[in-house]
């Protein structure tokens, strides 16, 4: 590679092709992580409940709610789902054809 190769990279001339895998890179990313989200709130819904009803209640949903996103942010990241991995191949499918 020569040192156009960068220069452009860095002044965000990126092809249109390139702009478009990008972007649904970024929208399976995303969608993964919505998933993850959803599918971590169901599994602990349950361990959060007995402090619900006391002076903690407010507390704790913001608590829950951080692990919540925090660990989806860490699944989607990791892609371990292989939500975004569908999602990708579907899109790959449809524009073959």
């Amino acid at each position: 590679m020569n040192i156009e190769t960068f220069y452009n990279i860095n002044q965000n001339e990126l092809s249109d092709n390139r702009r478009e895998e990008i972007r649904k890179k970024q929208a399976a990313n995303e969608f993964e992580e919505i998933f993850a989200r959803h599918l971590v709130n169901e599994l602990t819904k349950d361990s959060f409940k007995l402090a619900d009803n006391t002076t903690f209640g407010q507390s704790n949903s913001l608590y829950r709610e951080f692990i919540t996103d925090a660990l989806a942010a860490e699944l989607a990241a990791q892609r371990r789902l292989g939500i975004a991995e569908l999602v990708e191949t579907f899109w790959n499918r449809i524009e073959s054809k």
